[in-house]
């Protein structure tokens, strides 16, 4: 089955060409500021804040600012709201193909969720787990994993070092840090290269970066590594499940956040416009979108990854720092798979559906259980695990993910009664998943500028989060955060 989304990728210059049209946003906001009485009328909408984005995060602080009596307007260039939250149809039940998962210590998420009426169910552990290595597949529950002593001894060993660099870091600041531009010039690879004793700990931390990151660990600045898990606690709260990140799920998905955020603001929030163009101004911003459409505000919220932003022009241009983070921001590679089943197969079989593999193409998957009955397993493919899926056809992809189940779980595995997936980095408005990941050189020189405002412009989604960044919580703090921001200001 192909990518259910199925989004059409338009060709974009690299300065604003959008569906193979030439952008004539600029000239039309200049010929706006000019007054040109020979050009054609545009009308132009006012609001207090406009929010590019209609994620959580952007809807976040929309809310917060429609509520403190400000006119808001949120424009958003999808057909949906929702951004890395996407719950679709796959073997007749809704189930989550972006962002999920709630930890304990997200409160941001957690009180949203609560305020908004939904439900949480906790993710399905009590059985076995799997640790599948390069050379060996490990089967164990509570207990500890049937490794060599200098094995077991390597991995806390490594997680404990990351742990007390992380809290110098620190989760707010990280460019302040004595040693920054040493941490920043060196890959997680590297670093594990000096500091682990095992190839174990060296592939066990592969599976995790992929994961959490959707790269490899020679893509990643270890300083962004390090502040990343100082805003997530621990290194160990990044990568568990039970009582760590992936703790539990939204019961029916996690877009109906966004949905009922949306549905709060009304046509206050417009979908299928991307914006492409923003004159600023002393006082406002133009906002120009791909349809023509122009709107003034006094302030702008971008809620949008920094790699995403850059996309829309502007006028004068963002300053350096700013331009720097969004061209060497990437987002990682990844894909999300689900399968469905009529039973739950690997619990009859006395697997919880947890496992971190080495030899992929699936490096983690979970239980997913739908709300409304049956049996779902959802994998993660990321990092180089995600290049070299995408290198296969569509039978390919489908044949080799469910022979990955099959590996783990049993011969049943190859017979789904649906599956799918998102192709994130395929994905023109996002161009990947599941956050943006920095490499070496950029957080020490460009990190300042991820939250700080640009004359009326002021910036959020999860990466501008100081906690729990990366995560829908993260989103939602960075929301909270930049409307009180602006209603400091206005």
């Amino acid at each position: 089955m192909a990518d259910i989304s199925n989004p059409t990728a338009p060709v974009l210059g690299r300065r604003g060409a959008l569906f193979g049209v030439p952008l004539a946003a600029a000239s039309l906001a200049v010929g706006a500021a000019r007054a040109d009485t020979t050009a054609p009328s545009v009308t132009v909408e006012t609001a207090d804040v406009v929010v590019i984005g209609a994620g959580l995060s952007g809807l976040t602080a929309a809310r917060r600012l429609h509520e403190a009596g400000k006119t808001v307007l949120v424009l958003e260039c999808r057909d949906r709201v929702g951004g890395r939250n996407y719950t679709a149809p796959i073997g007749g039940h809704r189930l989550e193909l972006g962002g999920q998962f709630i930890g304990p210590t997200q409160t941001a998420a957690r009180a949203l969720i609560a305020e908004l009426g939904l439900k949480l169910r906790t993710v399905f552990t009590d059985a076995k787990r799997i640790w599948e290595l390069a050379d060996r597949s490990l089967e164990f529950g509570n207990e500890r994993p049937p490794l060599p002593w200098g094995s077991l001894l390597d991995l806390p060993h490594i997680m404990s070092k990351i742990d007390a660099l992380a809290a110098e870091v620190g989760a707010t600041t990280p460019w302040l840090h004595p040693r920054a531009a040493a941490l920043d010039g060196i890959t997680v690879a590297q670093w594990m290269a000096d500091n682990a004793y095992t190839q174990t700990a060296v592939d066990l931390m592969t599976c995790s970066v992929r994961a959490v990151f959707g790269a490899d660990p020679g893509e990643i600045s270890m300083l962004f590594l390090l502040n990343y898990t100082a805003q997530g606690d621990t290194i160990e709260m990044l990568t568990n499940t039970k009582d760590g990140a992936q703790d539990a799920v939204i019961i029916g998905g996690s877009q109906q956040m966004s949905l009922k955020l949306a549905a709060s603001l009304g046509d206050r929030v417009r979908v299928n416009d991307a914006v492409v163009h923003v004159l600023h101004e002393e006082n406002a911003v133009l906002v120009t979108t791909q349809s023509g459409r122009q709107y003034r505000a006094a302030k702008l919220v971008i809620a949008m990854p920094p790699g995403s932003a850059n996309r829309i022009d502007h006028v004068p241009p963002l300053p350096e720092q700013r331009r720097d983070l969004q061209n060497r921001a990437p987002m990682g590679r990844y894909y999300k798979v689900i399968a469905t089943y009529d039973r739950p197969i690997w619990r009859e079989r006395g697997f919880s559906g947890e496992v971190a593999s080495v030899r992929g193409p699936i490096i983690a998957s979970y239980d997913d259980e739908p709300a409304d009955g049956g049996a779902a397993i959802l994998g993660f493919i990321g990092g180089d695990a995600a290049s070299a899926w995408a290198a296969q056809d569509e039978t390919a992809r489908r044949e080799s993910a469910l022979q990955c189940l099959a590996r783990w779980f049993g011969p049943e595995m190859l017979k789904p009664t649906g599956f799918g997936y998102h192709d994130w980095c395929a994905d023109w408005r996002q161009g990947g998943a599941p956050v943006t990941v920095l490499p070496p050189g950029v957080l020490s020189r460009a990190g300042r500028a991820l939250r700080t405002p640009c004359g009326h412009v002021h910036w959020a989604g999860t990466e501008a989060a100081v906690q729990w960044s990366g995560y829908m919580d993260g989103a939602i703090r960075a929301g909270d955060a930049v409307a009180a921001e602006i209603l400091a200001k206005l």
